[in-house]
């Protein structure tokens, strides 16, 4: 003898159990420290907009993908210490370090200096314009 329940033919059934969510840390819109576009200075912002024409938020630029070599370049030295917080990128600098980089690049096959090409003359163009094409030494 089988014995069945009983319920009603067009009852509602119970909703399934709610898989239990595994707690997770907030979406945060800070910049890790790791990026080093946030050491940029707001006039090395304004030459890269000029030079590369990148537009680089706080800690971002304003598109997909890497940014430019040479905007990567200028804020590494900036986070390093090369290119001291308050201290105006100038021509001298730039050329500086480009000379510096063929030094380093000599002989390693695949290397490409991030200070060099049409990009390195726009930036020294800029940094002529704005009357800072040489150095600039405060005591």
């Amino acid at each position: 003898m089988r014995i069945t329940p009983n319920v009603p033919p067009n009852a509602p059934t119970p909703p399934a159990p709610i898989p239990r969510a595994e707690a997770t840390a907030p979406v945060r819109a800070a910049f890790s420290v790791l990026n080093d576009f946030r050491y940029l200075t707001e006039s090395d912002k304004e030459m890269l907009r000029y030079a590369t024409g990148e537009i680089v938020e706080p800690g971002l630029i304003d598109r997909r993908g890497e940014a430019s070599a040479f905007t990567q370049q200028l804020a590494l030295d900036r986070r390093t210490g090369e290119l001291a917080p308050h201290q105006e990128v100038s021509g001298v600098y730039l050329r500086n370090a480009a000379a510096a980089m063929e030094e380093f690049g000599k002989g390693r096959p695949g290397f490409t200096n991030p200070y060099s090409g049409p990009t390195f003359e726009r930036a020294l163009a800029w940094l002529d314009a704005h009357g800072r094409s040489r150095a600039d030494i405060r005591m």
